[in-house]
C-alpha cells in the first residue's frame, strides 16, 4: 500500500478525504493528516510518505510554499495539490514547481479516483526504476570491479534524466576517477565506460520504454583504445552530455510530472495526426491550460514540440529503408508531401531523399 498525507485546513475536507474508499481501491492508505503546510512539513520530515494531497491556501505555509521546501530539501515527494476554482494562478505555479497533478474543490470522487491511479501508475514505475538502477548498478560495479561504489551509476543516471548541468561534472569526475584506478590503461578504461554508457541507456529506456517509438538509443559512443587518456575521458563526458540535452529536448524529465505526461502521450500517438486537443481529453485537462502551461515551462509551443518529434520519427521510418518519402508523409499525418519534406528539410537540413542517400 502506498502511504498518503492530507494537509487542509478545514478538518471536513480531510475527514470526507480519509473517509473515501478509492483510495483503499487505488492500493492507498491515508496514514497522516495536517491542518497546515508546516505541520505538514514536519511529519514529511518525521515519516515518510508516498503522495501527499495539499490545499494550496492554508494559514503559515501555505501548499505553494510547501513544495517548495520540500524541493529545496531533495524530497521528491508525489504532491496533488487542492484548489479552488479561483486559484488558477497558484495551480499553475504548483505545476511549475513540480506538483503531480490538481484536484478543484468541491472534490469530485470519479475525479479522485481517476487521479489516484494515475499517480499510483506513476509510483509504480518510480519503484520500478529505483529498483532497477540499484540493481543493475550493483551488478556492473560486482562484476567489474569498478572503482566507485554502486550508487555512482545510479546518481549520473539520475542526473541524466533529470536533466541536470551536474550530469556532465559528475561523468567527468567519474572519468578521471578510473582512468587514475587503471593507470593509464586505455583498452580496460575505454571497454568499462562505453559499457557504462550502453547501460545507462538501457535503464533510460526501460523506465521509458515509449523512447523506442522514436528508435531511442543514445547518441553513438565509440572509443578507439589506442586513444589517450584525455580523449577517452572527453568522449565519454561529451556523450553523456548529448544524452542529458536529449532529455531536456524532448521535455521528458520528471521535474514537472504534467509536461513529462504530456510529451510522453505525444511520443506515444507521433504516427498519424497528433492534436493537443485528444491529448487534453485523454489526460482529463483543459487544452488551452496545457498550452499555456506547456509554453511557460519549456519556452516551446505545442505546435512546435509536436513537428519536433514527428520529425524525429520521421527519419527514423527513412533510414529503415522500408518507406518512400511519400508513404513516410502519410504515417505521420501529413496530407501534402511537398510540406512535410518542407517541414524535414528546415529541421535537418536536408531533405528526406538526401537523407536515405547519405545513409547508402
Amino acid at each position: 500500500m502506498y502511504r498518503a498525507l492530507i494537509v487542509d485546513d478545514d478538518r471536513a475536507i480531510r475527514y470526507e478525504l480519509k473517509k473515501s474508499p478509492v483510495f483503499g481501491k487505488n492500493k492507498f492508505l491515508v496514514t497522516g493528516e495536517a491542518s497546515d503546510g508546516k505541520e505538514a512539513l514536519e511529519k514529511v520530515r518525521a515519516e515518510e510518505y508516498d503522495i501527499a494531497l495539499v490545499d494550496v491556501r492554508m494559514p503559515r505555509i501555505d501548499g505553494i510554499q510547501f513544495i517548495r521546501e520540500l524541493r529545496h530539501s531533495g524530497n521528491d515527494l508525489c504532491v496533488v495539490i487542492i484548489s479552488g476554482s479561483g486559484d488558477y494562478a497558484f495551480t499553475r505555479q504548483a505545476i511549475r514547481l513540480g506538483a503531480f497533478d490538481y484536484l478543484l474543490k468541491p472534490i469530485n470522487p470519479g475525479e479522485l479516483n481517476e487521479l489516484l491511479y494515475n499517480a499510483r501508475l506513476f509510483l509504480e514505475k518510480k519503484v520500478e526504476h529505483r529498483t532497477l538502477a540499484e540493481n543493475t548498478s550493483r551488478q556492473l560495479a560486482e562484476s567489474l570491479k569498478l572503482p566507485y561504489s554502486v550508487q555512482d551509476e545510479a546518481d549520473l543516471f539520475h542526473l541524466i534524466k533529470e536533466n541536470s548541468g551536474k550530469s556532465v561534472i559528475f561523468s567527468e569526475a567519474l572519468a578521471v576517477r578510473l582512468a587514475n584506478f587503471y593507470e593509464g590503461d586505455t583498452f580496460k578504461l575505454s571497454i568499462i565506460l562505453e559499457n557504462s554508457y550502453k547501460n545507462l541507456c538501457r535503464m533510460l529506456l526501460s523506465e521509458m520504454p515509449w523512447l523506442g517509438t522514436l528508435q531511442f538509443k543514445g547518441p553513438e559512443l565509440s572509443i578507439s583504445p589506442s586513444a589517450d587518456t584525455g580523449s577517452i575521458v572527453a568522449a565519454f563526458t561529451c556523450s553523456i552530455k548529448e544524452l542529458s540535452d536529449f532529455i531536456g529536448n524532448m521535455h521528458i524529465s520528471g521535474t514537472y510530472p504534467l509536461i513529462k505526461l504530456l510529451c510522453e502521450y505525444f511520443i506515444k500517438n507521433v504516427e498519424g495526426r497528433t492534436t493537443l486537443e485528444e491529448a487534453a481529453k485523454v489526460l482529463n485537462y483543459n487544452s488551452k491550460y496545457l498550452g499555456k502551461v506547456f509554453k511557460e515551462v519549456t519556452g516551446e509551443s505545442i505546435v512546435n514540440y509536436i513537428t519536433k518529434i514527428k520529425m524525429e520519427r520521421a527519419r527514423c521510418l527513412i533510414l529503415s529503408g522500408k518507406y518512400k518519402t511519400y508513404e513516410v508523409s502519410e504515417i505521420l499525418g501529413y496530407k501534402n508531401t511537398d510540406y512535410f519534406t518542407r517541414l524535414f528539410k528546415e529541421h535537418y537540413g536536408h531533405t528526406p531523399l538526401e537523407t536515405k542517400r547519405a545513409s547508402r
